[in-house]
């Protein structure tokens, strides 16, 4: 075990319960209604963690505030502890009491449900078929439905999941899918299988437990293990470059920008070259667990359990920072604005911010949302409730 390892665990394990509570968890209660349905508008997909391989919970839509709750999806069940819906085509899916769901976009109505071992994160969303991590025990999946029906169309099984130490890092992360591949982690295997076939193309073997899913943009994939960021080869496999750390890190999917990847070690956000590792810029939180939390060209969105920075991309300048009492989500971003769960006030809201300058222009009346973060697509922001409801918020 590296030295690094030993003297920095504890903190690794504090880190990941901080970070687990920045996505999942429930909110207090509240009352909402719904109004009548509008059809949705067509969109870039929302089909993975993060919207797409580069993470950056970004999109281009115009979604302005104010808004209404003018969509309702009804899971049932216990949903304080999942993850973001996706959305691709005309579906939404939405994990939710050990199941994954699937609903039609335009009226509401839940098309397939399909039980999964264990307990899941995420589901990703390419053409005709969903691919979904389920991780049960000492067992860890990664399994490709098909997209009309929920039939299983084939299964891989990681030869181990988590880590020797106390199980923290090493479990089986959000796959992210490019140019037929599935990228998926779990121990300290990183692998590239086949999207037809769920054949292993190439598997890359970090040297210490992986901690965060992989990002992928123009033929590279990113992702970290303990005390490594690595950069290889969507196509081969092979490393490119490292950076490494000298403590033990914890890693979010890190976010790819520009010419840069946005990467955290604890309290410290490090801006790299893509080309070859170096740092271009960093900035510390003095002691503060942060997350990159989103990214366009102009700003970089850093998150601690209650507050957001916006950093200029290219310098790491800070522009604002925003906090709440309790908690805010990761962000979903669109053209001007950004939008975000909180807790705070007593309830818990839905609220839009001004990218440029922070300032916020709306919020919702008190929710029964979780932690789960909006994301935002089809002219909607939609959010998950702790009662097993999902909200599509539209301009009124």
């Amino acid at each position: 075990m590296h030295f690094p390892l030993t003297c920095h665990l504890r903190k690794l394990k504090i880190g990941c319960l901080l970070l687990l509570g920045c996505l999942i968890g429930a909110c207090a209660a509240g009352n909402f209604s719904v109004d009548q349905r509008s059809q949705p508008s067509s969109s870039v997909p929302w089909s993975m963690e993060g919207g797409g391989p580069g993470r950056t919970r970004a999109t281009d839509e115009h979604i302005a505030p104010p808004l209404s709750a003018q969509d309702r999806f009804v899971l049932g069940g216990d949903t304080q502890l999942v993850s973001p819906v996706a959305v691709a085509g005309d579906m939404l899916f939405a994990d939710g009491d050990h199941r994954l769901h699937a609903f039609g976009l335009t009226d509401g109505q839940e098309r397939w449900r399909v039980d999964l071992p264990g307990s899941f994160l995420s589901p990703a969303i390419v053409d005709d078929k969903v691919f979904i991590r389920a991780e049960a025990g000492t067992e860890g999946f990664l399994i490709a439905l098909n997209r009309e029906t929920g039939t299983e169309l084939w299964k891989f099984q990681f030869p181990s999941v988590g880590s020797a130490y106390d199980n923290v890092g090493g479990h089986v992360t959000s796959p992210v899918i490019v140019d037929g591949l599935v990228i998926v982690g779990a121990a300290r295997l990183m692998v590239a299988l086949n999207s037809e076939s769920g054949a292993v193309v190439w598997q890359f073997e970090s040297a210490e437990p992986i901690v965060s899913s992989a990002t992928v943009a123009d033929s590279t994939v990113y992702f970290a293990d303990f005390t490594h960021l690595y950069a290889i080869n969507l196509k081969t496999g092979k490393q490119q470059w490292h950076f490494t750390h000298d403590t033990v890190t914890l890693f979010f999917a890190p976010l790819v920008v520009n010419d840069l990847v946005i990467a955290v070690d604890h309290d410290t956000i490090y801006a790299l070259s893509r080309s070859d590792g170096r740092t271009v810029w960093q900035r510390n939180f003095t002691d503060m667990e942060v997350i990159p939390a989103a990214a366009t060209a102009k700003q970089v969105y850093i998150k601690s359990v209650n507050q957001l920075w916006a950093l200029e991309t290219q310098s790491g300048e800070v522009v604002w920072n925003y906090a709440t009492t309790n908690f805010l989500s990761l962000p979903a971003l669109t053209d001007e604005h950004l939008y975000l769960v909180t807790r705070s006030d007593g309830g818990s809201q839905l609220r839009t911010l001004q990218q440029a300058s922070g300032k916020e222009l709306w919020r919702s009346e008190d929710l029964q949302l979780n932690n789960s973060a909006p994301i935002a697509t089809g002219g909607a922001i939609y959010i998950r409730t702790v009662d097993g409801g999902i909200l599509g918020y539209r301009t009124e």
